[in-house]
């Protein structure tokens, strides 16, 4: 049977020395996380004051047009409980400007209900899982649309978290954790983008434990993980799997169990592991650094 254990202490350990190193080594005055109110940030946000005292962590919520409401509270309540202080800059203004809102299908997706509805309805229809589709070469214009307003919201993030760094002699902490990063649930040159990222070992249900024994908020841990980019969609929704299936078969495939083996362990479909294969298969070349031409023999 895969295995999800973990020593949490130590894991917290070790991270936080990391962390340390990290900031030691590139003379840092420090890191700043962009805290979303979600679970990977907060958790990020607590092993950096830990590591450096919170003094020397700066949180940034960059919310935007289609952030849900509760957000804020979240990641408030996150940097107060870690003791750090929390600035606020609204992407809004600057997506307006790049035009992400004007398409007919950044409109349609301010509704949560239009955007489940879509989700599932592409699941009845026996089509590939959401997420997968984006994956695929030659989508429809109607995805690519989706594709390009989803992904320049993370890049924005990015953009503004550097230059927030760099103006304060800071580090950027990512918040990518293993099964977003195996699965290809990320956004290259969005938030895989970092000059260290402290919970990248860590599947989603072992940072979800970290965040218990740190003191995370309970109500950031209890709810339900979304990149908060698109109205009424988690991140289960748009993956297909719950994390808790999704960290187990990422585990054994890691480990080098065959497919139909590992449905058999752990009881579940072998599609569903053939999904998950398919998930990793394709986000392959994302995980890779850019492709350069060999000159060796010219």
């Amino acid at each position: 049977m895969p295995s999800l254990e973990l020593n949490i202490p130590g894991a917290a350990a070790a991270i936080v020395k990391f962390i340390q190193e990290q900031a030691a080594g590139t003379r840092s005055r420090g890191v700043v996380v962009g805290i979303s109110g979600g679970l990977d940030s907060a958790v990020v946000t607590f092993l950096c004051a830990r590591a450096l005292s919170p003094k020397r962590v700066a949180g940034l919520y960059l919310p935007e047009r289609d952030s849900a409401p509760e957000s804020r509270a979240h990641a408030r309540a996150a940097a107060e409980q870690a003791g750090v202080k929390l600035a606020e800059i609204n992407l809004e203004p600057a997506l307006k400007e790049l035009g992400a809102y004007r398409s007919a299908v950044s409109r349609a997706m301010q509704s949560p209900l239009v955007n489940r509805l879509a989700f599932w309805g592409m699941a009845g229809l026996g089509k590939a899982k959401p997420f997968l589709l984006t994956m695929e070469g030659g989508q429809a214009e109607i995805i690519r649309q989706a594709i390009a307003f989803y992904r320049i919201k993370h890049r924005l993030r990015m953009v503004v978290l550097y230059r927030y760094a760099e103006e304060n002699g800071l580090l950027v902490a990512g918040c990518l954790n293993r099964t977003e990063y195996l699965t290809g649930f990320f956004v290259r040159y969005g938030d895989s983008a970092a000059d260290l990222a402290p919970i990248l070992p860590l599947y989603k249900t072992q940072v979800r434990r970290l965040a218990e024994y740190l003191g995370v908020p309970k109500t950031i841990i209890e709810k339900p993980p979304t990149p908060d980019l698109i109205p009424g969609i988690t991140d289960e929704i748009a993956l297909g799997v719950s994390y808790a299936t999704l960290d187990l078969i990422l585990a054994g495939l890691e480990e080098g169990l065959a497919p139909d083996a590992l449905a058999e362990k752990l009881s579940v479909p072998p599609e569903t592991v053939s999904h998950v294969e398919r998930l990793v298969q394709m986000s392959a070349p994302w995980r890779r650094d850019i492709p350069s031409p060999d000159l060796d023999g010219a």
